[in-house]
């Protein structure tokens, strides 16, 4: 894992272990699938930067 996903994924850790502690089950369960849905969201994010980049550097 690069430096710049480690402290944004321990920050996400700390708050789903806080989340557990206020939430009841179901919301526990939004949560989850929101997060899934935003880790899906960030690796295409990080993929497209990387097409980018690559394009970017080819044309040059």
């Amino acid at each position: 894992m690069s430096k710049q996903t480690e402290a944004p994924t321990k920050k996400i850790s700390t708050l789903n272990v806080s989340a557990k502690k206020l939430y009841s089950e179901e919301v526990q369960a939004e949560l989850a699938e929101l997060q899934s849905d935003i880790d899906v969201l960030f690796q295409q994010l990080q993929s497209l930067s990387s097409q980018r980049l690559t394009t970017v550097g080819s044309a040059q």
